[in-house]
């Protein structure tokens, strides 16, 4: 689907510039695909998220790193990665009870490969659509995960794609978000490209660029001005929760090892806190990171710029998408509503404007 973004309308997020098409694919050999289920006469609204990180990741085994902020989730393959710093297959996402069914078939394929292996260590993680989709179906099988494969591709949709279809954030429609910052180290461009499966936050926590946007749209006044308190109520969480889940995939072809990769991958969630997310008890925030095996390596004193570049790119993802998403209902006939866009853009140009007025 073409997905509105934050951009188009003049409102950049962070300092950074991102890279030609600002997502995870900005990273060379990455691509993307989904597979999504729709069947409103079963209740379902679900689906597959495949995120490659190179061609062969069998034969090429990338450098790899995991962070789990809370762990209140069911992913597979991170023990693995973390132990031996590096990865083996490409990266699922999906629900929480598909992960199990998407991990298998994962597998699989890697092992049609590699005729006489008796291990493959596949690499899932997912978020809870069971308020949108009826989760016990157990709908996803293996025709889905190969239909997410042959979808594989450097132009990434967002929003109620793939393993986004069902979820929530924020207390508006999520699901699948990208972007992507461009640094120079030693004269050399080099990208941290971020996709998130948002399923997290409450609407009164929201912050774009700073900005207290799910306050105002709580009922904070009809502008915001600097200085003036406005008049939100925070005695309840509305429209979502503190617990809830995120998984983030961050790539790199920075000159990184495992230790440096895992040291950038753990600025995902600064992004993720930038947003206004607090990674409640039941939530399930997890990082998995990618970069291409290199001799030589960056010096730690570099690692700074990379950093701002993981913390950016996943506020910018994470923006994306609930921007790129679409209204629906839960599977109780309760709305969905999609994120006002305009209105959004509308009125953190305007306090920009305002704290520009203010200091000029």
């Amino acid at each position: 689907m073409t997905a509105l973004r934050p951009s188009m309308h003049g409102l950049t997020i962070g300092v950074l510039p991102a890279g030609p098409r600002d997502s995870i694919t900005d990273v060379p050999g990455v691509r993307v695909g989904h597979a999504t289920v729709l069947d409103e006469a079963r209740g379902l609204r679900t689906g597959v998220t495949i995120i490659e990180p190179c061609r062969d990741p069998w034969a090429e085994r990338p450098v790899a790193a995991c962070d789990v902020l809370n762990g209140f989730g069911k992913s597979v393959g991170l023990v693995q990665v973390e132990e031996l710093g590096e990865i083996e297959t490409a990266i699922g996402l999906t629900n929480t009870l598909a992960v199990w069914a998407v991990a298998q078939r994962i597998a699989q394929r890697y092992l049609e490969l590699a005729p006489g292996a008796l291990s493959a260590n596949p690499v899932v993680g997912e978020c809870n659509d069971g308020l949108l989709s009826d989760i016990r179906a157990f709908a996803i099988g293996p025709e889905h995960v190969d239909a997410a494969f042959e979808a594989l591709s450097d132009r990434v949709d967002e929003g109620n794609v793939g393993a986004g279809a069902g979820m929530r954030g924020f207390g508006y429609k999520a699901g699948v978000g990208t972007a992507s910052r461009v640094v120079s180290i030693s004269g050399k461009p080099l990208t941290v490209g971020v996709l998130v499966l948002t399923n997290t936050g409450s609407r009164e926590d929201l912050r774009i660029d700073g900005f207290p946007v799910g306050r105002w749209l709580s009922g904070g006044a009809a502008r915001p001005l600097v200085g003036r308190p406005h008049s939100c109520p925070l005695s309840r969480r509305e429209g979502g929760t503190d617990d809830g889940s995120i998984m983030m995939v961050c790539s790199t072809n920075a000159p990184v090892d495992a230790r440096q990769l895992r040291r950038i991958v753990r600025r995902c969630a600064l992004g993720l806190a930038r947003v206004g997310a607090t990674a409640g008890h039941g939530s399930g925030d997890i990082t998995v990171g990618f970069a291409p095996r290199s001799r030589e390596l960056v010096e730690d004193r570099h690692l700074s710029s990379l950093f701002r570049a993981a913390v950016e790119a996943t506020e910018a993802a994470i923006v994306h998408s609930l921007f790129a998403a679409e209204a629906c209902s839960q599977r109780d006939g309760k709305a969905v509503p999609a994120i006002p866009h305009k209105e959004v853009v509308e009125r953190i140009l305007c306090a920009r404007r305002a704290l520009l007025d203010q200091t000029t």
